[in-house]
């Protein structure tokens, strides 16, 4: 036997795509694979998903894992290799807002997916099934039971055609929400309650879903993570389909017109994932989160959404107008000859904005005074290369490689890590792409959890004491460079001392390449500047490294000491606070006295105030996701460098937040009223 004490790091905790990856790694293995709470008595079976999701494991957690039979080594090795890529997920959650009832019947809830819609109401009920208890004859069970393996049997099919579909759609990342629901109808322990009530109680085959289901459900509902109370929806939604299918329903697929709004209580992964997508073309529900399923879907498929609106499903008809504006977070139900007039203007800008991405238009945008503006993508699944092309992207300024490690379920070999980083390689072309090595860690190797894993072993920590692990890494990127321009970025220096170790293990990496016979390419090496120690020696490292990367998202949260997934602190983390600003016109100032590029990657550089901002403060390169790169190419192409740099100037010399939200809101408004209407600009809560 052997065991591990660790911690749960991902800030979703074990949730069920999570729990499906483990369980398929854990299925892998014949020896027997168990985590057991330290705050109790709860242990799990890992080769259970049931059972894994009874943990209910939030992060933070505190696990004992143990592996017992011939293989217990590699079985404990791989499921802590899960563990400490943290699954390769990250969702930010985000607090629901309340429904406020104006005037214009207008519904304030929480927008999940962006876009603006005009459309027709098309009410959808999951719909609770009434089921009813029938006692059969012993000499009816076996039918019963028979009845029931076939509807498991109905469902596991209709399931792989929806994941193929989700796959085809949204990439492997998102399909894995299916591959959980999967998992669910192989788990022995469902399968055999549900069978071993049939059995011992004579009841009918709906009869003992429901029983069961409804078991599962309630142990779920006294979760008090909210994000993994959510996944009971996972369950709801497996018993329902296998309550369709012993009634001998055929699916029921309501005939959508071209503008139809899907309003719904609440919306079933599968149900979103089955949606006429040519006709479906926004969605609105009263319940559901950032984090629901539902929620992701709809981001992956691009279908504006708004969550949270409760009871807006009882105040509509199918047919009504209806507006979802999920920028605004907002539903406006039958909108006035005024209402519509304002949105069909601003559907039609919007529409104008995203012309890039029809038209194809590529290399750098231009302000009206002639400063070019590289815009980048950044990526982290195969399934977003596309968008490189698609969008008008210079190339990749940013792949998240530890996604790669989080598809295949563990670590990953130079091979197939050099096959991803030469197709990535190749979709880049001529712009290339730039590596973010492995940004892991959160657990080490001690017997004793993390207690911090945010200032643990984590990032280019975890690579340099992990050498092994780096150096697999270095040589795929160095023998694909071959193909196409790479380079790398070291994730989360302190200071120029890793750099150098870095540069070390790389040189040698090079040199035994070359003596193989391989010619790997001029791979260059950036610093990721997210931590306040690299900003204050910035003018040192620049002379160490080849290019800059400014990650604004770990860059607020560490100068501020704010978690930015801990609600109960969101009030401070302020994306316009002074010492951010500062923090990115220092590190920028330092890049431009080096000679050396820096590129901005966070969420401020796809949000196109922050985009404007950090234009003045002196930013040219850009990454974002590939979606966003249209809209922010026609907002550069008409606005003016100086008076981006005098707006900046004058934040620069606030001293709080609340100031400079004030004058970004009041001088944009000011320089380009039609590019940001008030509500688009910070508030002065420092959201947008």
């Amino acid at each position: 036997m052997v065991e591990h004490y660790l911690s749960v790091t991902s800030r979703l905790g074990l949730h069920a795509r999570a729990a499906a990856k483990l369980v398929r790694v854990a299925g892998e293995f014949q020896s027997s694979v168990k985590l057991q709470r330290r705050d109790g008595n709860v242990s799990a079976d890992a080769k259970s998903i049931l059972s894994v999701l009874m943990l209910a494991a939030t992060r933070g957690t505190e696990l004992r894992l143990i592996a017992e039979g011939p293989d217990e080594q590699e079985a404990l090795d791989a499921v802590l290799a899960l563990f400490m890529t943290e699954f390769g997920e990250s969702e930010k959650v985000k607090v629901k807002g309340s429904p406020v009832n104006l005037k214009e019947t207008r519904w304030k809830g929480l927008g999940v997916s962006e876009g603006i819609v005009i459309g027709r109401v098309l009410r959808l009920h999951n719909g609770s099934r009434t089921v009813y208890r029938a006692r059969i004859d012993e000499a009816d069970v076996r039918r019963e039971l028979n009845r029931f393996r076939a509807a498991v049997g109905t469902a596991r099919g209709q399931l792989q055609n929806i994941k193929q579909r989700a796959e085809k759609e949204l990439g492997r990342g998102h399909a894995y929400i299916f591959d959980a629901h999967l998992l669910f109808l192989e788990d022995a322990q469902l399968i055999e309650e549900v069978e071993a009530h049939i059995v011992k109680e004579r009841a009918n085959a709906e009869w003992a879903v429901k029983v069961v289901g409804d078991r599962l459900l309630a142990v779920y509902s006294e979760i008090k993570d909210d994000y993994l109370r959510e996944r009971g929806s996972d369950i709801e939604d497996v018993v329902q389909r296998l309550l369709v299918n012993l009634g001998g329903e055929l699916p029921q697929y309501r005939t959508l017109l071209a503008d139809s709004v899907i309003v719904a209580p609440d919306l079933l992964p599968s149900a979103v994932a089955e949606l006429d997508l040519q006709r479906a073309r926004a969605i609105a529900t009263d319940t559901g989160g950032w984090t629901s399923h539902m929620a992701i879907i709809a981001r992956g498929l691009g279908i504006p959404a708004v969550v949270g609106l409760r009871n807006f499903f009882r105040r509509t008809r199918t047919g009504d107008e209806v507006i979802v504006d999920s920028f605004r977070g907002e539903v406006i139900l039958s909108p006035s000859a005024e209402t519509l007039d304002h949105y069909r203007a601003e559907v039609e800008t919007l529409g104008e904005h995203r012309s890039a991405a029809v038209t194809g238009e590529r290399g750098p945008a231009e302000t009206k005074d002639g400063v070019k503006i590289t815009l980048r993508a950044n990526v982290e699944l195969a399934a977003e290369f596309e968008g490189i092309q698609k969008f008008g992207a210079c190339g990749v300024g940013l792949y998240r490689s530890e996604f790669l490690l989080g598809t295949h379920g563990g670590m990953v070999s130079e091979d197939l890590q050099y096959q991803a980083y030469r197709q990535l390689a190749e979709v880049a072309g001529p712009d290339g792409a730039i590596v973010r090595l492995f940004d892991l860690g959160g657990s080490d190797s001690a017997s004793t959890a993390v207690r911090n894993p945010a200032l643990g072993l984590r990032a280019i920590r975890f690579n340099l004491c992990n050498e092994e692990v780096m150096r697999t890494q270095l040589r795929a990127v160095l023998k694909a460079s071959e193909s196409g321009r790479l380079d790398i970025v070291l994730p989360m220096v302190g200071d120029v001392g890793d750099v150098r170790r870095s540069r070390e293990i790389l040189e040698q990496e090079r040199t035994q390449l070359k003596a193989q016979g391989i010619r790997p390419g001029p791979v260059k090496v950036g610093a990721m500047i997210e931590v306040p120690s690299a900003v204050l020696t910035a003018e040192k490292i620049a002379r160490s490294v080849d290019f800059f990367e400014l990650g604004t998202n770990d860059l607020v949260q560490y100068t501020l000491a704010v978690d930015r997934g801990n609600d109960d602190v969101s009030d401070w983390f302020r994306t316009l606070h002074p010492a951010v600003l500062y923090s990115i016109a220092r590190s920028l100032t330092a890049a431009k006295d080096a000679g050396i590029p820096a590129i901005i990657c966070g969420e401020m550089a796809s949000t196109p105030a922050y985009a404007v901002l950090l234009i003045g403060l002196g930013a040219v390169d850009l990454s974002m996701t590939p979606s966003s790169i249209p809209l922010l190419r026609q907002v550069i192409s008409q606005v003016d460098f100086y008076s981006a740099n005098q707006i900046a100037r004058k934040c620069l010399k606030f001293e709080t937040a609340e100031e400079v939200e004030e004058l970004v809101s009041k001088e944009m408004a000011k320089y380009w009223p039609a590019l940001f209407p008030p509500e688009s600009l910070p508030t002065i809560d420092g959201k947008t």
